[in-house]
């Protein structure tokens, strides 16, 4: 795995990170981990990484009988009851409920702020949310809910797929469903069984010492420099204190070290240390694309790194190594966070590839192919040997 270090080092030198970390697992044990200007134990903002938590979540639920998952999210949450779609000409009523399935594959038409109409308009809304974050009159999860139904959709509901805040709203159906805090629930049902100690929506005081900068790029007439970024992303804060708004699709902070316990859960097909966390049905499910031929053309269209991959469950599933340019096999999935973590769980090798780094806005795919193809010869031919 040497070939690893030469590309990461070359990240570094070429400021386009402060530094990284890497962990490589087979069989739920390391294979290769190594640390590039950061220490074993360094906390990370996940950002969207978070998404594959709230997968899991509503899965426990989902097994528990307790989600159904062609539900409409008015039943647990009645403000999304009547939406309207946004159009050329004007707001039309929605012709569809929005479903808990919708949720989990992003094709409820619920956006992110963005450029177009209706993420304008959803811009404004987070431009309020952002300026209460961190003050006495910052939003709750549920006042999150409100303002969330109150913006217009891009599209009716299952039609296409649009990267946005559907993971926040189904943290939002777990609270109703639960009774608790997303926090409380997480870390009873997840963070606690998987051994979890460093995962969560804030990063305690005692352990803020470990919670690496967030840097960003800036381009200079000498080249590409990084510098500290202080703003505030999403409606989330700077992690220092328990937040108002615990963000399922972005909120978390983890270490690679907790975050490989519960990638290993998920490539054992759902197995900790003898403990069952999800049924093997469960887990294939996750590893299954949801999206058809036009809905996986707005995925490719949103991420263009993403073209020969599928989409479920908040991740994304490799379908087409020829398209791709990936050597990874039929089935892998997993996310990335806008900070620059990322993952990836293949179930027929117990095969996870966890990547930290922290750089606003992130895109290291070239480096991220290069790696992968690097840990999946290097497994193939450990595994052809044995």
């Amino acid at each position: 795995m040497e070939r690893l270090d030469e590309l990461l080092w070359e990240q570094v030198k070429r400021n386009q990170i402060k530094g990284a970390q890497i962990g490589v697992y087979h069989n739920g044990l390391p294979v290769y981990e190594h640390a590039y200007g950061y220490q074993p134990g360094t906390i990370y903002r996940l950002y969207s990484l978070s998404k594959p938590v709230a997968a899991v979540a509503a899965m426990l639920l989902f097994e528990q009988g307790r989600l159904d998952l062609l539900s409409p999210v008015s039943t647990f949450l009645p403000e999304f009851e009547e939406m309207e779609v946004w159009t050329p000409d004007g707001l039309k009523k929605s012709g569809k409920p929005i479903t808990i399935w919708d949720l989990l594959n992003m094709t409820a038409g619920i956006v992110y702020p963005d450029e177009d109409g209706p993420g304008k308009i959803m811009q404004k809304a987070f431009d309020d949310i952002q300026q209460k974050t961190g003050t006495q009159e910052a939003y709750t999860t549920r006042e999150i809910m409100n303002i969330i139904a109150s913006q217009p959709l891009a599209f009716q509901p299952g039609e296409n797929f649009r990267y946005g805040l559907c993971a926040d709203v189904l943290g939002g159906v777990i609270e109703v469903i639960t009774g608790q805090k997303l926090s409380a629930f997480y870390q009873e049902n997840i963070f606690d069984r998987l051994e979890m100690k460093d995962t969560g929506f804030y990063v305690p005081l005692e352990k803020q010492e470990r919670l690496t900068e967030l840097y960003c790029k800036k381009v200079t007439p000498e080249g590409t420099v990084l510098q500290e970024d202080h703003e505030r992303h999403l409606g989330l804060g700077f992690g220092l204190e328990p937040p108002a708004f615990e963000s399922a699709g972005a909120g978390l902070y983890s270490t690679l070290e907790d975050y490989a316990r519960f990638a290993n859960m998920l490539a054992a097909k759902g197995i900790y240390k003898k403990q069952r966390i999800l049924s093997e049905d469960t887990v294939d499910m996750l590893a299954r694309n949801q999206l058809g031929p036009g809905q996986r053309e707005d995925l490719c269209k949103a991420f263009a790194h993403l073209r020969g991959f599928g989409y479920g469950n908040l991740m994304r599933i490799h379908m087409q190594p020829g398209v791709s340019g990936m050597n990874s096999p039929i089935g892998e999935f997993g996310w990335d966070g806008w900070s620059g973590p990322y993952c990836s769980i293949d179930t027929s090798r117990q095969l996870v590839v966890l990547y930290m780094t922290q750089v606003s806005g992130y895109s290291g795919w070239e480096l991220l192919r290069k790696m992968k193809a690097v840990v999946n010869a290097r497994i193939s031919n450990k595994m052809s040997e044995s």
